[in-house]
């Protein structure tokens, strides 16, 4: 079965519009990377991340775990073909940036998510 793609544009916690294509499969993608897995009863045991694993590890463990929890989360998805995770960086003591993209049926993806590891 295909997830559908047709989605609503919302702007300020409005709905101006609704689209489909490349620009529902953005937010799809965005959407993955903020859900925590296993939380929300409404979507299936393979919708998410598990970025929430990674809190109170090494920051060493998170950036080489971090890279293969995004690409689990997101080829979950049969619309996402590839994903690259082109770099890791640590933004401070309690945060990682994952850069990267992915390639869908609708076209190329950047990737930007901010995974918090630690709340000292």
């Amino acid at each position: 079965m295909d997830n559908p793609t047709k989605t609503y544009e919302i702007k300020n916690g409005r709905i101006l519009n609704k689209f489909d294509g490349h620009e529902a499969m953005i937010q799809a993608v965005n959407k993955i990377l903020k859900t925590e897995r296993f939380v929300y009863p409404i979507y299936n045991n393979q919708y998410g991340n598990d970025f929430f694993e990674l809190f109170g590890k090494s920051f060493d463990y998170a950036t080489v775990e971090v890279g293969r929890m995004v690409k689990e989360a997101l080829l979950a998805d049969e619309r996402v073909l590839t994903v690259t995770v082109d770099d890791i960086e640590i933004v401070d003591r309690t945060i990682l940036k994952v850069h990267g993209s992915c390639t869908t049926i609708y076209g190329n993806i950047d990737i930007e998510s901010e995974v918090s590891v630690n709340d000292a």
